[in-house]
């Protein structure tokens, strides 16, 4: 009997990989590597420093990331790769929350300082961001996990972490969005190669999900 129950638990697994792939698009094990960054992958990524959490219930923010795959964008205003780059994860949450993941962008005033939270949603809503927000307000976890960490060419970096909160993809800045541009094709296949990280995540979550039944 328990002999049959790991056979099926086994069958079960395998189904809702072969699932998780057809919903998401692509192996649920296949992450690409980032072109530079890639020291902090494999390393959890400590959020417990972030502040003025926006566009999200009182006390919900512990939640809503526990145990979900999560894209975090550090922004500031006045920043033209910003600019360019919070309409494209705002993009990717569109296409993909309903499919559990969530972005968190996270704003960081130059020089570090306080500011309100009417400021932080109107400067989102401007670039055309949609999404939840938090505040890197002294830059704490930024110098914590990125800065302090090893030599970086921009503080506007994305994380992409996993169910466990381990960073399993980086991308190092500046800017990122989908272009047919022949002089945006860097900043193109950065993009391409975002999705691509959240779609294979998005295929481990579900078929981890189907195999724990």
């Amino acid at each position: 009997m328990h002999r049959c129950q790991n056979i099926l638990h086994r069958i079960y697994a395998a189904v809702a990989a072969v699932i998780a792939v057809s919903f998401i698009g692509a192996s649920p094990t296949t992450v690409p590597a980032p072109r530079a960054g890639g020291d902090v992958v494999g390393k959890k990524l400590d959020t417990s420093g972030l502040g003025q959490w926006l566009n999200v219930a009182d006390g919900a923010a512990a939640k809503l990331q526990a145990r979900r795959v999560t894209l975090y964008r550090w922004w500031t205003d006045g920043c033209p790769f910003c600019a360019a780059t919070l309409p494209a994860i705002e993009e990717l949450r569109k296409k993909y929350e309903a499919q559990g993941l969530v972005v968190v962008a996270v704003y960081h005033a130059k020089p570090p300082r306080a500011v309100s939270d009417e400021f932080v949603r109107e400067a989102a809503k401007r670039i055309g961001y949609h999404g939840v927000v938090a505040a890197d307000g002294d830059w704490a976890v930024l110098r914590k996990v990125w800065l302090n960490t090893g030599r970086r060419a921009a503080t506007s970096v994305s994380f992409l972490v996993d169910g466990n909160g381990v960073i399993r993809f980086v991308h190092p800045g500046v800017e990122f969005f989908p272009s047919d541009k022949p002089d945006e094709a860097q900043q193109d296949a950065d993009y391409r190669a975002m999705e691509e990280a959240v779609r294979a995540l998005l295929g481990e979550a579900n078929a981890s999900a189907g195999g724990g039944r």
